[in-house]
């Protein structure tokens, strides 16, 4: 039933796209195969295709403005992710348009959107990521961004010169509580010359329980760091900082990274990071065996473009993990190392 409303709300918004030329049908196709080493205590092996996307995720979206007058205009963007291996929506939960939906106003400086929307850390932070949110099943940026997307999401953005200014507020729609589950957060990013910087501080009362013994606690979130292009060879740095408040005491997270990457060709590029997560006086739990930890990821990666649209992958990386951080269920897995290695075509529209 699902693929059948989104099949004719394609057929829909096509027609209309042809009729007022001001709807946009986008989106990304990724398959590929990765095998990764030491998955389980007794150190097995194990090769996946990723069927939601290795390089990229995968996408279907639409994009719309209408002109108000002047430079003023109502823009929506509605947008699914789906699985290459069965055609069934990327997550669990059936929502439809699980990777966007919002609806805004803009002009040339100032622009209001609502709905679920990505969060103003994660805008901030894709300025400085090596890999450029690439591989994001691999590498553990998009688990620093303090939710990579926001339901019930209210975001004011100003742009001036090479400034852009971010205002969020998105309400956890908690009646016994408004502050329980509503993210605040403010975010700024500069981008001129060669040089993208970006900042941002979150801050909300997020639920440390579970949905059927909620328990929310305040939660506080910070980002920053940069890159520079300096023509073939560009470099990026990112730190990024989150603290929950737990029964005994707070529970911080670390992430770290800094990697290049550098154009062989005109259509090749390779990449190099390193990233670290870092898990300390977090309370420590049966079920997933976590306390102090820390996680280290080598990663080196390879594209080459076919054309405009379609793009050949292929990476190695290297983890060692440490504490808690290990793989595991119920119990620690003893595996301080793994490697990975993956490849794939993505072909965008």
């Amino acid at each position: 039933m699902k693929v059948r409303i989104a099949v004719a709300l394609s057929a829909t918004l096509s027609l209309h796209a042809h009729a007022q030329g001001n709807v946009t049908v986008y989106g990304s196709f990724d398959g590929g195969a990765r095998h990764e080493t030491n998955i389980d205590r007794d150190g097995n092996n194990l090769t996946t295709i990723s069927s939601n996307g290795t390089f990229r995720p995968n996408r279907l979206g639409f994009r719309g403005s209408e002109s108000l007058g002047g430079d003023v205009k109502v823009n929506f963007v509605l947008e699914l992710g789906y699985n290459t291996g069965t055609g069934a929506l990327n997550n669990s939960n059936g929502i439809l348009f699980q990777r966007a939906a919002n609806v805004g106003i803009s002009n040339r400086h100032l622009s209001l959107e609502v709905g679920r929307n990505y969060s103003a850390a994660y805008r901030a932070i894709q300025a400085f990521d090596p890999f450029k949110f690439r591989y994001p099943s691999i590498t553990y940026v998009l688990s620093s961004t303090n939710g990579i997307r926001k339901d019930n999401d209210v975001q004011v953005t100003g742009r001036y010169g090479p400034w852009t200014a971010r205002l969020e507020w998105a309400p956890g729609e908690i009646a016994q509580d408004s502050e329980a589950g509503t993210t605040k957060a403010v975010a700024l990013n500069y981008s001129k010359a060669g040089l993208k910087a970006g900042a941002s501080y979150s801050m909300s009362k997020g639920n440390a329980g579970t949905n059927a013994a909620p328990d929310y606690r305040d939660y506080d979130h910070i980002a920053y760091g940069a890159s520079y292009d300096f023509g073939a060879f560009s470099l990026a740095v990112g730190h990024v900082e989150q603290e929950q408040d737990t029964v005994a005491r707070a529970g911080t997270q670390e992430w770290n990274w800094v990697g290049g990457s550098y154009q062989i060709a005109k259509n090749v590029d390779f990449t190099l990071a390193w990233y670290r997560n870092k898990v300390y006086t977090a309370r420590q739990t049966a079920e997933a065996a976590v306390g102090d930890g820390q996680k280290d990821l080598l990663m080196a990666g390879v594209s080459y473009d076919l054309s405009k649209r379609t793009t050949l992958y292929a990476e190695i990386d290297r983890t060692r993990l440490k504490g808690g951080l290990a793989r595991g269920g119920s119990t620690r897995l003893d595996q301080d190392r793994q490697s990975g290695v993956a490849v794939g075509m993505m072909h965008s529209f």
